[in-house]
């Protein structure tokens, strides 16, 4: 497109997979690994500075927080294939239209969401099994990060629109610059100011809103291509229905699995406050070990879009072995990183000198980081298919993953304790990677050219 040669795009229809790939997915791994540390910076901060027992405050709701938050980042990933679709396809009035009704139905999801989990939220502690001394914390620092749900979804929205024009560094300099103020405003309010574990929601919530209106500042002034009028809200029923349907494929591919993790966590909140501290350190390593396939997989998801809308479904399956290749890459590092330095990582994090948590976190990454490669193999397929517009699997996939967490949570938890926890996810990676590697072999006529 003529009018986007000022901003800052990636066509991913032409050239080579690898260094598009590459290209597409370091930005994006540099910005989920703030995000790490920006999830991070409240649990590590709060153990430092308050103790083990904030830290179990905030780790209780951690999985409530992370359903919501993939939610609103599966969600507005999903409405941006569209775009990405449209984008590859150079097809303007239908790009113009898909960027209107992403913003609307990311805005109504934010004001939904909020106002239900606010209702709830006093329900869903009890349903996590939050132990009664972390309860009032764990509250008070919930209540103020689900007041926060719009900023959190505004800033999701900008980062995956951009993305999917193929500007995966601006999302990334906002979240920097996201990451530094929360973490100053982290220290401020939990240190100096005194406000506890509720400073450190109050902290997020702000860092995310400022960050948000300078996503908005940042669109209108490079994008003005993308800005939409009433016309584009004007569209047949079914326009809408499409986006709406892709958006929730992905946010429900994301939610499914994190409604399995809520109810794991209840599991591991009924085991105390040791192995709830063991758990926010170990899920905050093996999130960071995760990332580079995270971004792989989403660099993947734009890739298929964009070729799928273009017609060069040949290059889609390219991108598929090239994304597993530098996942296996990754994967390598990942185990010796593990095996070298995981007790030092854990008491790093979160300041605790508990053995028990130190031996529990580590017992998890030990188990869990040698068998990335099934899950590589599910997330970079659930991607593509996703990124084609065949969520059916994905969902599948996803749907599997839920009944697993539910069945170890509810059995295998209570039985085997934490190392029920340990096993669960890998156990859920290989049946479910048994299930799509073989329905993508069937339909492999789908990543040939027609």
């Amino acid at each position: 497109m003529e009018h986007t040669r000022k901003s800052r795009v990636t066509d991913m229809t032409k050239g080579d997979p690898a260094r598009l790939l590459l290209i597409f997915a370091l930005p994006l791994f540099f910005g989920n690994l703030l995000q790490q540390f920006y999830n991070l910076a409240d649990t590590s901060i709060a153990g430092h500075i308050l103790g083990d027992e904030a830290l179990a405050q905030i780790g209780a709701t951690g999985a409530l927080y992370s359903l919501i938050t993939n939610f609103a980042f599966g969600l507005n990933n999903g409405l941006a294939l569209m775009v990405s679709r449209y984008f590859g396809a150079d097809d303007r009035p239908r790009l113009l239209r898909s960027v209107c009704w992403m913003t609307t139905l990311s805005l109504i999801a934010s004001l939904l969401l909020t106002a239900g989990f606010l209702a709830l939220r006093n329900p869903l502690l009890i349903l996590l099994k939050v132990p009664e001394d972390a309860m009032a914390g764990a509250l008070e620092y919930l209540t103020v990060i689900l007041a926060g749900i719009p900023l959190t979804m505004i800033y999701n929205l900008e980062a995956s629109l951009l993305r999917s024009v193929g500007n995966s560094v601006t999302p990334l300099l906002l979240l920097l610059f996201s990451s530094l103020l929360n973490i100053g405003l982290d220290i401020w309010f939990m240190g100096p100011l005194g406000m506890g574990v509720g400073g450190a929601a109050v902290a997020t919530v702000l860092a995310q809103g400022i960050s948000a209106a300078l996503g908005i500042l940042y669109i209108i002034r490079f994008y003005p291509w993308l800005r939409f009028g009433k016309r584009q809200w004007r569209v047949p029923p079914r326009f809408v229905l499409r986006m709406l349907t892709t958006g929730l494929s992905m946010a429900l591919m994301s939610t499914i699995y994190n409604i399995g993790s809520v109810t794991l966590q209840s599991s591991i909140n009924a085991l105390g406050q040791t192995y709830i501290a063991a758990q926010v350190a170990a899920r905050c390593l093996a999130e960071l070990f995760y990332l580079p396939g995270g971004s792989i997989s989403t660099a993947a998801a734009t890739y298929a879009s964009q070729n799928y809308g273009a017609g060069y479904k040949k290059r889609i399956g390219e991108g598929i072995r090239t994304s597993l290749l530098l996942y296996g890459i990754w994967w390598i590092a990942a185990v010796i990183i593990t095996f070298s330095f995981a007790g030092a990582a854990v008491r790093l994090i979160t300041g605790t000198s508990n053995p028990e948590v130190i031996r529990s976190a580590q017992l998890y990454l030990k188990i869990s980081i040698p068998l990335i490669p099934p899950m590589a193999v599910l997330v970079v397929l659930r991607n593509v298919l996703q990124g084609m517009g065949k969520p059916f699997m994905p969902l599948f996939c996803s749907t599997l993953e839920l009944a697993g967490k539910v069945i170890f949570a509810f059995f295998a938890v209570p039985v085997w304790g934490y190392l029920a926890v340990c096993v669960c996810e890998p156990f859920t990676w290989i049946v479910c990677a048994a299930c799509i590697i073989p329905w993508t072999i069937l339909h492999r006529a789908e990543f040939r050219d027609d």
